[in-house]
């Protein structure tokens, strides 16, 4: 039996079963985004849900903080998939492939994938389908415009024709989640040109060619982050969800797709 994590890990539980995350049925995704600094007292425990490879990496990171946010959105990780998995006790395997990766080999069929911005995280789980999520912090930390230069179409450049200051930076930040949360859903994350998503297009045409369209979801969560989900086409369900540390406020929501 899993034993792993002790308090803390039934501390997320609670917080995840009041937020309504489940196990997810048919072609459905789920996303659960939270702070890691809302839950630090924990990383001590969060730390033993961690594998081999997990452990390796956080003891890589030169600055304590970095070390305990990453520690806390694995372990955290760890209980989404185990609920949406419907895994029991036992604390689902990730390993990452000669890429960098996430990948479930004891649930064919699931995908998973996280992304990080400071303190905050972003856990996504499909089961059928494909999900890719990414989260940024607004103000961006890096001038955003140098890199949407390089990447952006000109459908992309023109909706950001004659927005300046403040709007033209959110829209900047938003259409490059938008492009990774789509290259995230497709596997191959950078490794494909950023340029070759557009989105501007209603849904976003494959960017590796395949009979596939993308449709997003635009995020605009507590903490100035904002983000984006991508999905196929034929996706059933979507929930997202903000989730406060244990007995604070939960903000849920669902769509279909």
């Amino acid at each position: 039996m899993e034993t792993r994590g002790g308090r803390f890990a039934g501390q997320v539980d609670v917080a995840l079963e009041r937020a309504g995350v489940r196990q997810l049925h048919g072609a459905q995704a789920c996303v659960v985004v939270f702070d890691t600094a809302e839950w630090s007292n924990g990383r001590q425990q969060a730390a033993l849900m961690l594998d081999a490879w997990e452990r390796a990496r956080a003891a890589r990171f030169r600055f304590e903080a970095d070390r305990t946010r990453y520690v806390l959105a694995h372990a955290f990780w760890r209980r989404v998939l185990r609920m949406c998995l419907g895994t029991g006790s036992v604390l689902p395997r990730v390993l990452p492939d000669a890429l960098g990766r996430p990948l479930l080999p004891d649930h064919p069929g699931h995908v998973t994938s996280l992304s990080r911005s400071g303190p905050f995280a972003a856990v996504a789980v499909a089961r059928w389908t494909a999900v890719g999520v990414d989260i940024e912090r607004f103000p961006p930390r890096h001038a955003i415009d140098d890199v949407l230069a390089v990447v952006s179409t000109p459908g992309e450049r023109e909706a950001l024709a004659g927005l300046v200051g403040e709007p033209r930076q959110r829209a900047a930040l938003g259409l490059w989640t938008a492009k990774e949360a789509v290259l995230k859903a497709c596997g191959t994350g950078l490794q494909v040109d950023p340029a070759r998503v557009d989105t501007s297009c209603h849904p976003i045409p494959d960017p590796c060619g395949r009979s596939l369209a993308w449709r997003l979801l635009r995020l605009e969560l507590p903490g100035g982050v904002m983000g984006a989900v991508a999905t196929p086409g034929e996706a059933g369900a979507l929930s997202v969800c903000w989730l406060g540390a244990g007995g604070g406020s939960t903000a849920c929501a669902d769509w279909t797709l």
